[in-house]
């Protein structure tokens, strides 16, 4: 009888202590876990991510279902140049049964922002609508698809998820919506689809009345589909080497849509005199092509009535004055441009030009001048060195397809 209660009484003793360490042994275990997921993460906020990796690496060799700590250690990789290889860990919890509704949120982010830095947009996407599946007002899934979209150039969706975004976060900017919907319509243009292009710069005015850089691209609209007429017009027939009266027709309504661009680049330098350099090339030579040159000068005119120290239009009428032999008033006019803009690089060739004309040199000479000038006026490059272009909605559209906006999650 003592036998069996000496037994039972270590029994007891036994039970008693393994009681005491399933009760401290496991709390103790998942406090330090948690305090190294802690540090973990200040050690990812402070930017030491080598440290953090070490962290993250300890937590699942201790606790292999520890998710929060595998998106961490992938999220680690991706931050430090190697998205790879945050891909494959992220990937592996795909597999991984009854994942929080938060844990799923966060997988869905890293894996778009995995295949963002690999480079694979289109998975990175599909990857922010599966989010959208389970968190539908998921203001940072919404602006990245809005980022996404628009390196794509797939402005229209781009501008849906901008609006969008706006409306979650009561952010209302009518002007950029407008420029999205430019942009739009700028590849309308290059898909040679003049007619929705001129729709959806339309609609870029009904959101944004005042953004004036509109209708320098509804100008362009109209001139760029001139030229496609004009290039039909040129097509003979094979075996006659004759003009038809089909390619007539197409000449006449070449004309027709250049004369509909005029006064769309003509509103744009009126509201936007300091870019008038942008269609002054654009007015000259359209004007000369509809035999309406002579409207030239009386435009330029109206420009400088809003900016009477524009040198461009300065020095476009000076030009004027010398063609009609008024060699003296139109260098005494390009020396006044030079005095407000010594540095100006068109207005010297212009005046070197003149005098080259006024001192009856090589026609030629005066001739490869007029190519420099031009080349210079028409190229996008030459004016960013320049830097005239102080439209801020113009360096937008210009620049927009190399911006990046990832936002941090």
């Amino acid at each position: 009888m003592s036998n069996i209660l000496i037994t039972l009484l270590i029994l007891g003793v036994a039970v008693a202590g393994i009681s005491v360490y399933v009760l401290n042994y496991k709390p103790r275990r998942k406090s330090k876990v948690k305090d190294i997921y802690a540090e973990g993460l200040d050690l990812m906020i402070t930017g030491r991510r080598k440290s953090a990796y070490k962290n993250f690496k300890d937590i699942i060799q201790k606790d292999s279902d520890n998710i929060k700590a595998y998106l961490r250690l992938g999220q680690v990789l991706r931050e430090s140049g190697n998205p790879v290889q945050a891909l494959k860990i992220h990937k592996g919890l795909l597999h991984r049964r009854n994942l929080t509704f938060y844990e799923k949120v966060e997988l869905h982010k890293n894996l778009a922002m995995d295949f963002y830095k690999c480079g694979n947009v289109d998975a990175a996407i599909k990857e922010l609508h599966e989010l959208l599946k389970l968190e539908k007002n998921s203001e940072w899934a919404v602006s990245q698809l809005t980022t996404f979209y628009r390196e794509k150039h797939e402005w229209d969706k781009a501008g849906e998820y901008l609006e969008k975004y706006q409306k979650q976060t009561n952010k209302e900017d009518k002007n950029k919506l407008a420029l999205y919907k430019i942009q739009e319509g700028r590849i309308l243009i290059k898909n040679k689809k003049f007619k929705e292009a001129r729709q959806t710069f339309e609609s870029a005015l009904n959101i944004s009345s005042d953004l004036a850089v509109t209708y320098y691209f509804i100008g362009n609209s109209y001139s760029s589909e001139s030229e496609a007429e004009y290039q039909k017009s040129l097509e003979t027939d094979v075996v006659s080497q004759t003009v038809t009266q089909e390619n007539s027709d197409y000449m006449v309504r070449a004309k027709e849509l250049l004369g509909k661009a005029i006064p769309m680049w003509i509103r744009y330098a009126e509201l936007k005199p300091e870019q008038a350099w942008m269609v002054i090339h654009l007015l000259k030579d359209g004007l000369f092509v509809l035999d309406r040159y002579s409207e030239f000068e009386e435009i330029l005119k109206r420009i400088l009535k809003s900016d009477s120290d524009n040198i461009e239009v300065i020095a476009s009428l000076s030009e004027i004055y010398s063609h009609r032999g008024e060699n003296t008033e139109a260098i005494e006019l390009i020396d006044s441009a030079i005095e407000q803009d010594s540095s100006s690089l068109i207005v010297k060739l212009i005046k070197l030009k003149l005098q080259a004309k006024k001192e009856n040199s090589n026609p030629d000479f005066a001739r490869s001048l007029d190519d420099i000038i031009h080349f210079l006026v028409t190229d996008e490059r030459f004016q960013r060195y320049k830097n005239t272009a102080t439209d801020p909605h113009i360096i937008w559209l210009y620049d927009a397809s190399d911006e990046k906006e990832v936002l941090k999650q």
